[in-house]
């Protein structure tokens, strides 16, 4: 008979023997999986780092383009600001110009204008941008007188103060004429001299640059700035009789209409 009891218990030893290999195995699997996940993992950590660093690298190389151009600008400003103070420079000497050689309509605003551009160029402290732009305003200003109609108060261009001194004489003298509102005002207690500035002898009209005239506010005199005698000359009833219908529409207080300026024509030679 052959004995196999020996048999079973070797075959048990080789199953039990042989499990321990198994489970190594597996665990040996799971860390090379492990391993070879962590190591993806650097990999993809390496990866966005450099893309990091490229993004920095560019956002560097254009904050230095910035910068370099910036300081090229910033080298510049002594330049441009030179470049603007001597355009400025010139258009105040050119506005002086049309000034002096115009006909002489609202002369004290205009010279004060021009006088404050200048004062404002003077002054270190001002900004390139202001000043261009005040000079340019004021070339607007110069431009626009050239072809509208305006009318304004003022006093007599020969004998100024007339109509104040008739006033004091007697306030009521047609040669005072004083408004409604003057009246209240002196009514409410202010003074003949309180109001002096508004008591003006007339209206000053120009026609662009075309013709400049003077018209008292009663219409009993009227007059015209000849440039060729650089002076006033007197206006004929026809003339005073067209300016007072300027005066009305200028000031507002007509319908706009044909209007006639009074200019001396040059005989052919």
């Amino acid at each position: 008979m052959v004995n196999l009891k020996p048999a079973r218990i070797a075959l048990c030893a080789g199953l039990l023997a042989s499990a321990p290999v198994g489970v190594s195995t597996l665990a040996h699997a799971q860390d090379a999986d492990a391993a070879v996940n962590e190591y993806v993992d650097v990999l993809n950590q390496i990866q966005n780092v450099k893309i990091a660093t490229a993004q920095r690298e560019l956002m560097t190389a254009r904050q230095t383009a910035n910068a370099d151009r910036l300081r090229a600008q910033i080298q510049k400003v002594p330049e441009t600001k030179a470049a603007v103070r001597g355009i400025v420079t010139k258009m105040v000497a050119e506005i002086e110009k049309v000034i002096e050689s115009d006909l002489p309509f609202r002369i004290e605003e205009r010279s004060a204008r021009l006088n404050r551009l200048r004062s404002l160029l003077a002054e270190e402290g001002t900004l390139d941008s202001d000043l261009f732009r005040r000079a340019m305003t004021l070339y607007d200003i110069e431009a626009n007188y050239g072809y509208t109609i305006s009318a304004y108060t003022g006093d007599h261009p020969t004998s100024p103060g007339r109509r104040i001194a008739a006033c004091r004489e007697d306030i009521e003298s047609p040669t005072c004429n004083l408004s409604t509102d003057q009246k209240k005002q002196l009514e409410g207690g202010m003074s003949l001299d309180d109001i002096a500035d508004t008591v003006r002898d007339g209206n000053y009209v120009h026609f662009g640059r075309l013709s400049y005239i003077y018209l008292d506010l009663d219409s009993r005199e009227g007059f015209r700035w000849s440039k060729d005698a650089n002076g006033w000359e007197p206006l004929s009833s026809g003339d005073i009789l067209n300016a007072r219908k300027s005066v009305r529409i200028a000031r507002g207080e007509s319908a706009p209409g044909v209007v006639t300026a009074p200019i001396k024509v040059q005989a052919a030679q």
